[in-house]
């Protein structure tokens, strides 16, 4: 926990139990009067650690249902919790304190909020036609080392890159984009090679016909 030094100052200098700074909510069950009648019987009790690990409670009885818990953060003490048979609670910079009416301690801490991001604005500062001849970019402007380009196909818008301190890079059919943080870009296409055509068949490479062979007819004698 931070140790605010304007709930420091705000502090009651007679060391009452009340504190500029401490929540709205924050219960102090006894008027400073009353507290002021019982510090003769304060009895330490025991001391707690608190929630965001730096602040503790030294809480205290000053008689039947009776307790008090001083708020310490680093050896200087910020308020005091007094209770009556009622919870008493305060609020220091998001650290969440309870002082319950059995002199139990209990304390949360706070989430911050996130911070919104900031909006950047893009602005077009070029258009360049790409390696295909008919793909085209618009390049984006965010900051100084953030640049996006929008990449169209045939007017169409395919995808964008976006280079945000390093190079963005990508492939579409063959066109290769390279996209630099700078808001440089190049481009290329592939060499595909066309396929082998199909051979055809050639007369040249048919075997010569082979003459069937008739066996020798033998020769018949005439009868006579």
């Amino acid at each position: 926990m931070r140790a605010p030094h304007a709930l420091r100052t705000a502090l009651v200098a007679a060391g009452l139990t009340a504190a500029v700074g401490l929540s709205a909510t924050a219960a102090f069950a006894e008027p400073a009067v009353a507290v002021a009648q019982h510090q003769t019987k304060r009895v330490h009790v025991r001391t707690v650690k608190l929630a965001d690990k730096v602040s503790r409670a030294k809480v205290f009885t000053t008689g039947k249902h009776r307790y008090q818990a001083e708020i310490r953060a680093k050896g200087v003490k910020y308020g005091t919790l007094s209770t009556k048979g009622r919870t008493a609670y305060a609020n220091l910079n998001g650290l969440h304190v309870a002082l319950h009416p059995n002199g139990k301690v209990t304390s949360w801490v706070e989430r911050a909020k996130p911070r919104p991001k900031p909006v950047v604005k893009r602005v077009l500062i070029a258009s360049a036609t790409l390696a295909d001849g008919t793909s085209t970019a618009k390049i984006y402007k965010l900051t100084a080392n953030h640049h996006e380009a929008d990449i169209y196909a045939n007017g169409v818008k395919i995808g964008t890159l976006v280079a945000d301190g390093r190079a963005a890079y990508g492939e579409n059919n063959g066109l290769h984009i390279a996209l630099r943080p700078d808001g440089r870009i190049t481009s290329w296409t592939e060499d595909v090679p066309s396929p082998d055509p199909t051979p055809q068949p050639d007369d040249t490479d048919q075997p010569e016909p082979i003459d069937p062979v008739t066996p020798d007819t033998p020769a018949v004698a005439p009868v006579g």
